[in-house]
């Protein structure tokens, strides 16, 4: 019956022959066979859905110029028995049978030269093997064989297939090969385009393994192990517009080099473990900034208060999440800094009332001795400080209370600088001279005083003399009522350590005044 299976075939053309599903037992498939087919044309034969027992090195000796060739359900394969096709551009082989143990035997590949589509499924290892050599036309490689795949299938397998375009290695157990191999063998495939590697059982993914992989542009990783993803071994795959990362156990994902991925576009994460926190807070903003398409959405495993939520739309507080040392530093060393600011203002600004302070302080807990003045031809109980239009009520008030009343006790011995100061001198020189010629220091504040230099000048000399004797001697008059907000910053100083008085019209007020002035001359006096 088989023998008459292809008669009439002889020296035809045949485009393509499918003998499938046709429930064929075949226990040897020699070139006997196929001796209907001699001297026939016949490009595309596919036998699938049979029962194959055997397969000899001379079964498809008639057939040398088929180009695509599909096998299952077969037993054994002999080692040669591809050699004698030259011409094939494709060929699958899937479904060995269980039931039959042949011996082990290794079947050759390495003759076809002109393959360009290979595909290997559900072959056991124990049963046989392949050599594969130097394919260099080879584009596309499927391998799908239950069980473990080791380091020397592995090495052969792909250390001469440096054309790959495609690889899809997919329901096999890479757990046994070392990173190190791993790397070499993949590292090698600088072609490649697309890369499956789903259900192989990766727990990780070796650093370096990509690093070749620049004209990858979709990568699958689906049902794998992963756990932790570090996006750096996607730093040399520019090209990636897939990524297929679903059904791992992805508890976290590093973003720092999906950020450089620019033509991302496709990113599956569907049932993975993702724990919400604090560390996945970088990756959710590159996803809700970039143009990825996420498959089915992304939703949080953890924490249980976030369960079910989008990844793109989940929110931690920021006390849980920034590092509460550094924030403890930068809060105190920021509040350090404004109180040393203060302290510095406050310094700069109360200089002057905080030295005489310390200055009164001091003198009132170890008091001080007053030396007379030697040599000094004139002696003042005070220095009058006043502007020249303020002089018409100096001499005719003021001189006619202090110097010119019937009060032996309570006559005081002024220095004018329009009559004391010695002529021909410098200003200043008659002004530090006679300051320190006398024991006080009465200053008449005007608004005509307020403009004049040379009052300013004045009232500093007798700043300077307070730090510099330790004595307070600065009385204040004020013959006109000026708003604070007009008096200079000095002047508010002093009124907050010294004596001042204010003129005021009226008899009553005016003899308060002058009593006032007196016992403060006075009291002064009798310190010294």
């Amino acid at each position: 019956m088989i023998s008459n299976l292809f008669a009439g075939l002889q020296n035809a053309t045949i485009q393509a022959l499918h003998l499938n599903f046709l429930n064929l037992l075949v226990p040897v498939m020699d070139q006997a066979f196929f001796h209907g087919l001699r001297h026939t044309i016949l490009y595309n034969l596919e036998i699938v859905g049979n029962y194959i027992q055997l397969i000899t090195a001379d079964a498809f000796v008639h057939l040398d110029t088929i180009r695509y060739l599909a096998l299952d359900n077969f037993g054994a394969i002999e080692n040669d028995t591809f050699c004698i096709l030259p011409q094939l551009r494709r060929l699958i082989l899937k479904d060995a049978l269980r039931n039959i143990k042949p011996k082990h035997n290794t079947v050759n590949l390495n003759k076809l030269h002109y393959l360009q589509s290979l595909t290997i499924k559900n072959i056991q290892d124990f049963r046989m093997s392949f050599k594969f050599g130097r394919l260099n036309k080879l584009r596309a490689l499927t391998y799908s064989n239950p069980g473990k795949l080791n380091k020397t299938i592995l090495t052969n397998m792909i250390s001469g297939l440096t054309s790959l375009t495609t690889l899809n290695v997919y329901n096999m157990y890479l757990g046994y090969i070392p990173d190190t191999t791993l790397v070499q063998c993949f590292q090698k495939l600088k072609k490649l385009n697309r890369l499956f590697l789903a259900t192989v059982n990766l727990e990780t993914l070796p650093d370096g393994i990509f690093d070749n992989m620049h004209r990858v542009y979709y990568l699958n990783l689906f049902n794998n192990r992963l756990v932790y993803l570090d996006s750096a071994v996607f730093r040399n795959m520019k090209s990636l517009v897939t990524l297929i990362l679903s059904q791992n156990r992805l508890v976290y994902i590093d973003a720092t080099y999906l950020i450089t991925l620019k033509n991302l576009k496709n990113l599956a994460l569907k049932k993975n473990n993702i724990k919400c926190n604090c560390d996945l807070r970088p990756f959710r903003d590159w996803l809700n900034h970039a143009a990825s398409t996420l498959n089915g959405g992304i939703l949080c495993n953890s924490p249980p208060s976030l369960k079910g939520t989008p990844i793109t739309s989940y929110e931690t507080l920021w006390i849980d999440c920034d590092n509460h040392v550094v924030i403890v530093i930068v809060i105190s060393v920021t509040l350090l800094l404004i109180v040393d600011l203060i302290i510095a203002f406050a310094v700069v600004y109360f200089w002057w009332d905080i030295k005489y302070f310390w200055i009164v302080r001091r003198s009132k807990r170890n008091g001080y001795e007053h030396l007379p003045d030697v040599g000094n031809d004139e002696h003042y109980d005070a220095f009058v400080s006043y502007n020249h239009e303020d002089s018409h009520w100096v001499r005719t008030k003021l001189l006619v209370n202090l110097e010119n009343e019937d009060f032996n006790s309570l006559r005081f011995k002024l220095c004018l600088h329009e009559r004391d100061f010695i002529p021909g001198a410098f200003i200043a020189d008659n002004i530090v001279n006679n300051m320190d010629r006398s024991d006080e220091m009465v200053f008449i504040i005007s608004h005509s005083f307020l403009n004049s230099s040379w009052c300013s000048y004045e009232l500093d000399v007798a700043q300077q003399k307070v730090m510099d004797d330790k004595q307070n001697m600065i009385i204040l008059v004020f013959l006109e009522r000026i708003p604070k907000r007009e008096l200079p910053r000095k002047l508010k100083r002093i009124m907050r350590h010294v004596t001042y008085l204010d003129w005021v019209e009226g008899d009553r007020a005016r003899d308060i005044f002058w009593k006032k002035l007196k016992i403060a001359l006075h009291s002064k006096h009798e310190e010294y």
